[in-house]
């Protein structure tokens, strides 16, 4: 009943209520009208120039927090920790989201990525603007994705949230990418939880032992659960490999599950992390903000009073929203919610704890491996030309085992590469999956198949020709081609011989990189 009423609230109150102004005038929002409330968090004020020069290391939310899968026993002894009631009449709550970070540690203005330490900088603003009422959480896919978090296998990413004072995040599909170990090794560095309350492990039937279905932290006695979900169907863009033993669940009745145990175990606020574009419409009225993820679009919108939001990827831009809470009526108000878009333009300085801990991995494990120069591009390497660059890398290699062709997805393209000097670097972010190559048969009636998947292919022609020899595929003829590890897993959609498969470990990264040492100069359009 309390969270019909708090709906019912979202959407009356702009109505009847004088507007105030927005808390977040830089940003792509839209804000929700409302009286302009007493901040209960008003004592604490910071001129922006004091805000500037605040370091990570020296501004910190002071809070406890909760965690468990099912076993609400636990989290009611944990409880204790917290006042029995908020501290204030009126609270504001400041939650701050990122999502599908995918390892951009680095500044990156060609992407218009501000890089770990100027977005360090950016919360410790916002923070100190809400010192005992902040919150921030991401969505998932924080790792994979760039040589510096890759060589480091997320621990360089985890050492940054910690730093920063992340309060939860949901798994996402790519945090899968390394296997179910590199998950646990970062937990067990994290100070905030992993959560995924619809990662099933298949033989207990319980949540995954890597993932709690939620967490609950306090800010000034006003008690926040915060709920983590990944999308159902993302099962299948992850190696079958990596995640055979846990299933996938729908979200609606794990999240409705969760939401009433936090209410139960006196929850005034309840928050949705989804590592998906979307949430069933079902499980609205049991939350108070969803902050999604996966499709790295902007999201600014609500449903049933609730805000739907997402903020691009690469850390590009942060999800904000501002909620209320009143202490009397036990009501949640939305002040306002939207997207702090393009923050590389907002000119934020680079937080230097937070750069001096990069530069520290930088010199011991990344720089010998990312800073190698390999060549030069003509012209900027756009993704068909990387993708077409890539298979072209691989048919070269595959040929020394007898493979007439060449196959890539076209989803294992991450990034463009400018012109001019290029490294190994470069190379990692446009194609940062570690899949193995594999050399496999198959007939020409299941090579048919897979010419009509689409993707990246190398060695045969629009006409079904295999440009080796000119010949036209026969279906009842035997062929051998090389793919990576991701697609050949994927034997609904790609048939062949699993027997007659050969893993030679290379990676196509690798064979792209020394193709570029070899030739010293590519140009794009040889890759159309």
């Amino acid at each position: 009943m309390r969270k019909f009423v708090k709906l019912l609230t979202i959407l009356i109150v702009p109505i009847i209520l004088s507007a105030c102004d927005s808390y977040f005038p830089s940003s792509t929002s839209t804000s929700m009208e409302t009286i302009s409330l007493v901040d209960s968090n008003s004592e604490v004020t910071t001129s922006t120039t004091s805000v500037e020069n605040t370091s990570l290391s020296e501004s910190s939310t002071i809070s406890e927090s909760t965690t468990s899968s099912y076993f609400s026993e636990t989290i009611s002894e944990s409880t204790s920790l917290f006042p029995s009631e908020p501290i204030n009449e009126i609270t504001n709550l400041d939650f701050f989201n990122l999502n599908d970070f995918h390892g951009s540690v680095a500044y990156n203005s060609d992407n218009d990525e501000p890089g770990i330490s100027r977005l360090a900088r950016y919360f410790s603003v916002k923070k100190a603007n809400n010192p005992q009422g902040t919150i921030i959480t991401s969505s998932g896919d924080m790792w994979q994705g760039s040589a510096d978090s890759n060589i480091t296998k997320g621990r360089l990413v985890t050492d940054a949230m910690n730093l920063i004072g992340f309060d939860a995040m949901a798994l996402g599909n790519h945090e899968f990418d390394w296997g179910t170990d590199y998950i646990r090794t970062n937990r067990d560095m994290a100070d905030f939880p992993f959560l995924g309350a619809n990662i099933i492990e298949r033989a207990s039937g319980e949540v995954a032992d890597f993932a709690d279905s939620y967490t609950m932290i306090e800010r000034q006695g006003v008690r926040i659960g915060i709920i983590g979900t990944i999308g159902a169907s993302l099962e299948s863009s992850i190696m079958p490999s990596m995640v055979a033993d846990y299933d996938f669940q729908d979200i609606t009745t794990h999240v409705i599950s969760a939401a009433n145990e936090l209410e139960n175990l006196g929850a005034h606020v309840t928050i949705l992390l989804n590592h998906y574009a979307d949430v069933p419409a079902e499980i609205l009225s049991y939350v108070d903000v969803v902050f999604n993820a996966h499709s790295h679009s902007l999201q600014s919108t609500t449903s049933n009073g609730v805000p739907l939001l997402q903020a691009r990827s690469n850390g590009k831009s942060v999800a904000t929203a501002r909620l209320s809470y009143n202490r009397s009526s036990d009501i949640v108000t939305v002040l306002d919610y939207g997207v702090d878009d393009y923050i590389i333009y907002d000119d934020y300085q680079e937080d230097v704890t937070m750069a001096s801990l990069y530069q520290t991995y930088y010199d011991e494990e990344i720089a010998t491996i990312k800073d190698e120069v390999i060549g030069t591009a003509t012209s900027n390497f756009g993704f068909p030309n990387i993708g077409n660059l890539a298979v072209q890398a691989m048919l070269n290699f595959g040929e020394t085992y007898g493979a007439i062709a060449a196959f890539h997805n076209s989803g294992g393209v991450r990034s463009s590469i400018a012109a001019g000097m290029v490294t190994y670097g470069d190379v990692y972010k446009a194609l940062p999956f570690d899949n193995d190559l594999i050399v496999l048969e198959l007939t020409g009636y299941e090579l048919k198949e897979w010419l009509g998947n689409g993707g990246y292919v190398a060695g045969i022609d629009s006409s079904n020709r295999i440009e080796a020899t000119g010949q036209l595929i026969v279906n009842s003829a035997t062929y051998k081609i090389i793919t990576i590890n991701y697609v050949s897993e994927n034997i609904n959609y790609y048939p062949h011989d699993v027997f007659s498969e050969f893993n030679t470990y290379a990676y196509v990264r690798d064979l792209v990189a020394e193709m570029w040492r070899n030739a010293g100069t590519l140009n794009p359009s040889d890759y159309q």
